[in-house]
């Protein structure tokens, strides 16, 4: 109760905002992004049955899709950006049986868009937290939606951003200055995961290795 109180009471604490962030892309820049998804995760139930009880199991993880909506302004053009990402990637119109030969693979499609990066940022603009999504790749793009004679809103494009994993970067310990690696790529994971387990008072010694 005590803590809760400090919260409201306290003109030092500031919460993360829905509205101060920044969807960092390779090649579009960063005003023409309306909405951003964060990155989330789904790990799998294996239930195991015996006798009248089921007793349930962590399997494997996941990460969701990102969903992002940005605006089609005529300069920059956004859609002519997103199709010299799907010719990168390796699409070529079939006109004729040469180019018909030619299809996707991994690493032209995650070299051509890039590695996108989300951050949050307090309200000087500096970042406090940071999603960077690893061998991402477009997987879903609509350029707009129903064009209509009695509306002037803006042209949006929606996309849906596939991705292997992410890393995170935020404020590990209290009163830190800068953000920190919590979970990346060039941590020893056996050594970061006994750490996170002392911490949060969860050591299990299960020999692991990775």
């Amino acid at each position: 109760m005590a803590e809760q109180s400090q919260f409201w009471s306290s003109n030092t604490i500031d919460p993360k905002r829905a509205f101060r962030w920044v969807l960092r892309l390779d090649h579009l820049p960063a005003y023409v992004i309306k909405t951003a998804a964060k990155p989330g995760f789904t790990i799998t139930n294996v239930p195991h049955q015996f006798m009248a009880h089921t007793f349930n199991f962590p399997g494997r993880i996941t990460w969701d899709n990102v969903e992002i909506t940005l605006v089609d302004p005529i300069h920059p053009d956004a859609s002519g950006k997103l199709v010299k990402i799907l010719q990168a990637s390796g699409y070529a119109i079939p006109g004729t049986e040469e180019a018909a030969l030619i299809s996707f693979n991994k690493e032209n499609a995650t070299k051509a868009f890039g590695t996108p990066a989300i951050e949050q940022v307090d309200a000087k603009g500096k970042a406090v937290d940071r999603w960077t999504l690893h061998n991402a790749w477009i997987e879903n793009v609509k350029f707009g939606t129903a064009l209509n004679y009695t509306t002037e809103d803006m042209v949006d494009i929606t996309m849906s951003i596939r991705y292997d994993w992410a890393s995170y970067e935020g404020f590990s310990k209290t009163g830190q200055v800068v953000i920190d690696q919590i979970m990346g790529n060039d941590q020893i994971q056996s050594k970061r995961i006994e750490e996170y387990r002392t911490e949060l008072g969860a050591e299990v010694n299960v020999g692991i290795d990775v």
